[in-house]
C-alpha cells in the first residue's frame, strides 16, 4: 500500500479514511495508556510496600491489583483498541484484520483478571499456584499483543514508517528480556524506547494518510 500516492476512486479515499480513524485511535491509546501506566504502577507500588513481606497478604493485594487492571484496563482496549483495529479491519480485514482478534482477546483476559482477582481476595492459595495464574496470564496476553503487534507491524511496512517497524521489533525484544531476572531493568528501559518508537511511528503514519487524502 503506498501511502505518498493520490487516490484514484472513491473506494480508495474511503479506506484511507478508515484508516486514518484507527490508527488516530490506537495513537490516542498510547497516549492515554501513558496516564494509565503510571496510575497503576502507583497502585503496584502501594500494593508491594503493604505487604510487609508477608506472602498471604502480598496475593491477597495482588488480587486487588488485578481487580484493579481489568475494571480501568477493560473499557480502555475497547475504546481505544478494539475501536482502533476495528477500523483497520474494515479499510482491510486480510491485512489487519488479525489486530481484532488480538484487541478481542484482550478484553477477554481483562474478565479473566477481574475473575482472578476476586479468587485471590476470598480465597487462600499457596505462592505457587498464584505464580502458575499469573504466568499463565502474562503468556496469554503476550500472544494477544502479538497479534496487534504485527498490525502495527504491516502498517509500518505499508507506510514506509520505519520508526514503527523498529518500535515493534525492539519492544518485542524488550518483553524476552522482561523474562530474565537479573537484566530485566534492561528490558524495562528498552521497552520505554521501543514506546516512543512506535508512538512516533503512529504519528508518522498518521500524517501520511492525511497527505494522500488531501491529494
Amino acid at each position: 500500500m503506498a501511502g505518498n500516492g493520490g487516490l484514484g476512486n472513491s473506494s480508495d479515499r474511503e479506506r484511507m479514511i478508515l484508516l486514518y480513524h484507527g490508527v488516530s485511535r490506537i495513537f490516542e491509546g498510547y497516549i492515554a495508556g501513558i496516564v494509565l501506566g503510571i496510575l497503576l504502577a502507583i497502585v503496584l507500588v502501594a500494593i508491594i510496600l503493604s505487604s510487609d513481606d508477608n506472602v498471604n497478604v502480598l496475593i491477597h493485594n495482588f488480587g486487588i491489583f488485578f481487580i484493579t487492571v481489568g475494571i480501568l484496563g477493560l473499557p480502555f482496549t475497547f475504546f481505544f483498541m478494539y475501536g482502533g483495529f476495528t477500523y483497520l479491519a474494515r479499510a482491510d480485514k486480510g491485512r489487519y484484520g488479525i489486530g481484532v482478534l488480538g484487541a478481542i482477546g484482550l478484553l477477554a483476559l481483562g474478565l479473566v483478571l477481574i475473575s482472578e482477582g476476586v479468587y485471590l481476595v476470598i480465597t487462600r492459595v499457596s505462592y505457587s499456584i498464584f505464580l502458575i495464574m499469573s504466568v499463565i496470564t502474562i503468556i496469554a496476553g503476550f500472544v494477544f499483543e502479538l497479534l496487534m503487534y504485527i498490525v502495527l507491524y504491516r502498517l509500518g511496512d505499508d507506510f514506509s514508517v520505519s520508526y514503527l517497524t523498529a518500535g515493534v521489533i525492539v519492544s518485542l525484544f524488550a518483553t524476552v528480556l522482561l523474562a530474565v531476572p537479573v537484566i530485566n531493568i534492561v528490558g524495562d528501559v528498552i521497552g520505554l524506547i521501543a514506546f516512543v518508537l512506535i508512538l512516533v511511528g503512529l504519528n508518522e503514519v498518521k500524517k501520511s494518510i492525511e497527505r494522500t487524502i488531501s491529494h
